[in-house]
């Protein structure tokens, strides 16, 4: 799996969960796993998003997106997460 293929696919997916309305992301916490191949530079990539909650009082979402994909002789995953508040 190419590195920079990679984040630059986990930046975009966060990126596109960070524009949602904070109604769309509330429905999406701790719903099961969001998972998608995306083809990015030659390369078949399984994208796996998951909302929670990240803060006990509840006032922030965290998005959890990971890339899995092809390495030498093994699997390899990457992962970034984004933290979006929630409320006033």
């Amino acid at each position: 799996m190419h590195r920079a293929t990679a984040y630059a696919a986990l930046a975009a997916e966060l990126e596109s969960w960070g524009a949602l309305s904070h109604a769309d992301l509330l429905a999406a916490i701790n719903q099961p796993v969001t998972e998608r191949v995306v083809h990015a530079s030659g390369q078949d990539l399984l994208l796996e998003i998951s909302a929670s909650w990240a803060t006990e009082k509840r006032k922030a979402c965290k998005v959890l997106a990971r890339a899995y994909g092809p390495s030498h002789m093994r699997m390899e995953q990457l992962q970034e997460a984004l933290i979006v508040p929630i409320g006033a």
